[in-house]
């Protein structure tokens, strides 16, 4: 079929809705049929035939055939992403709104699948600011990259920023190559209302992919909107209308005939069923959807979805009289939470540490800049008293003044340098800290209540189990630590060098005045293992008390104040 030209002559001069199913056809062709020889020679020869044409646009799609050459035989990213830039170059500088859109989100989901998140956002933006020029009836990729960009902030769980991707790409207009990615926007709309508690609003957008009666109704979307609307009704405490939504949802899911089979949704049906027939008592029927449950999870390979199973199979065994099984599970709950809550705080830090070093480029940039007009001005003043020197000392002092100017500002921007530096860490430090103030004031109010309820027992549990610093994170702790406390763990060290990196971390919680359930919260330990680690570093500094040991750190902190 390809390399024929009557293939190309059907594209010539055409605008990309007339011929974006052809250039599928060939970008799965060299993507997954022709190996490198038989890939590149098609591309070289249809990048030729457009050229002897006079057709950009085709030449163009060329180069973007060659994208998907390199993404697929060249070994460094590197190489892949610097054609990448060039191709969108190009097609910006035609002025091809449609293939510069289409490269710039190519580069935007590489950089999202190896995790560079924040030069993703930058791409996505870049995409966003395409797409505001772009006619959807003339684009038919619109809904799909709009739910792309939309997808990275509900990824970040940044509901609001989302919706607004997400509502642009509801109202394009269903046609056999949108209506998939439509549909897939309603439902997503329906789950950030539901994440932000928004019932009503969740309910609508969930009931519009349901009742969809046009020729592009999708049944998979059917029964996954019916399951999410079933679980707005679990959330609401509605399990009457509950159950025949959620049933819908797991019949479609395994359905083989109706689509692709999804364990992965039908679990995520299942487990709330299993806790409707539980606080039914219920529990043979509860009982056969949590074995569904995790029968669906195993063959899913889900196993996040256990975060949500756990707690029901906990409270089953517990209403079944089985303490042991059930405490089991209930440690297995705050294992798998745990598990799920660190995995995506790894993606917030990361995020944040290249926005941080985003940032700090910028700067970077910014200080050369200024370097760099340091050293012209430093140029022209020269070559000025060289030609000028006869116009007197009044001109000289003129450019000496100038000259001064320049180099003030470049400590000047050093300065705001190191001080928005110091501020970020100190900011960081303070929203670790007040998150754990916070979580110790709830359990501290749960403790008092002396709770009852499952739910705030399981609550409180959770609360007692969360681990902010954890071993991965702890050396960016230390790092924003030293920015605004730079001689503390040097001197401590230096004067104790047989303190334990336990102890150490203990210290540096002490100078910032936490309370022994704040520490235990931080490091993810119980407050008697924080009071025995304080006595081992009092016995080491031969200090008898706790008073004593404040102390000691404030003394401390006036010997690294001094120059």
């Amino acid at each position: 079929m390809f390399g024929q030209h009557e293939h190309y002559e059907q594209m010539l001069h055409k605008p990309y809705k007339d011929i974006r199913q052809g250039l599928v056809e060939m970008g799965d062709y060299v993507w997954i049929e022709a190996d490198s020889t038989s890939a590149i020679a098609f591309i070289n020869e249809f990048k030729t035939w457009a050229e002897l044409h006079n057709d950009t646009r085709l030449t163009l799609e060329a180069e973007f055939l060659r994208v998907f050459y390199y993404w697929k035989f060249a070994k460094g990213d590197q190489e892949k992403r610097d054609y990448i830039k060039v191709v969108a170059e190009k097609a910006k500088e035609e002025k091809i709104l449609d293939i510069e859109a289409r490269v710039v989100m190519t580069n935007a989901i590489s950089y999202w699948d190896s995790q560079e998140y924040q030069k993703s956002f930058e791409w996505f933006m870049r995409a966003a600011r395409i797409l505001d020029k772009l006619d959807a009836e003339d684009f038919p990729d619109m809904a799909n990259f709009l739910n792309y960009i939309g997808g990275s902030y509900y990824y970040f769980r940044d509901y609001q920023s989302a919706l607004v991707y997400y509502e642009r790409a509801s109202l394009i207009k269903i046609t056999p190559i949108t209506y998939l990615n439509v549909h897939s926007a309603r439902n997503t709309l329906g789950l950030c209302y539901q994440n932000m508690g928004q019932y009503e609003l969740s309910n609508k957008w969930f009931t519009k992919v349901i009742e969809d009666t046009s020729e592009y109704q999708s049944p998979v979307w059917k029964g996954i909107a019916s399951g999410n609307l079933g679980y707005n009704y679990y959330l609401q405490g509605k399990h009457d209308e509950a159950i025949p939504l959620l049933k819908t949802d797991v019949e479609y899911a395994i359905d083989e005939k109706i689509g692709e089979i999804d364990y992965g949704l039908a679990a995520g049906s299942t487990i709330p069923l299993a806790d409707i027939y539980l606080k039914r008592n219920q529990l043979e029927k509860s009982k056969q959807e949590i074995d569904a449950a995790r029968e669906y999870i195993r063959l899913s390979e889900q196993n996040d979805r256990l975060r949500k199973l756990y707690p029901v199979m906990s409270r089953w065994f517990a209403r079944s009289n089985q303490i042991d099984s059930s405490e089991a599970y209930l440690d297995s709950a705050i294992v798998a939470d745990k598990k799920y809550n660190e995995k995506f705080n790894s993606s917030l830090l990361l995020r944040a540490s290249q926005d941080f070093q985003a940032k700090e480029k910028e700067l970077e940039v910014a200080q050369l800049k200024a370097e760099s007009e340091l050293k012209l001005t430093k140029r022209n003043l020269m070559s000025a008293i060289t030609v000028l020197l006869l116009i007197g000392s009044l001109l000289a002092f003129w450019f000496r003044n100038k000259y001064l100017v320049k180099k003030q500002q470049i400590k000047d921007l050093a300065l705001v340098n190191t001080r928005e530096a110091l501020t970020n860490a100190k900011s960081q430090l303070q929203n670790l800290v007040q998150r754990v103030n916070q979580n110790n004031e709830m359990i501290i109010q749960l403790q008092k209540g002396k709770p009852e309820r499952e739910e705030d027992l399981d609550l409180l549990e959770r609360l007692k189990s969360t681990s902010i610093l954890t071993q991965d994170d702890w050396s960016k702790f230390q790092e924003m630590f030293i920015k605004i406390y730079p001689n503390f763990l040097a001197k401590l060290e230096s004067l104790y060098p047989d303190l334990s990196p336990a102890e150490k971390r203990c210290l540096c919680l002490e100078k910032l005045q936490m309370s022994n359930n704040e520490m235990a919260l931080m490091l993810g330990v119980s407050a008697n293992t924080v009071i025995v680690t304080k006595h081992r570093i009092r016995k080491k500094l031969e200090l008898e008390t706790q008073k004593e040991l404040t102390g000691f750190i404030e003394e401390l902190s006036l010997v690294q104040a001094l120059p």
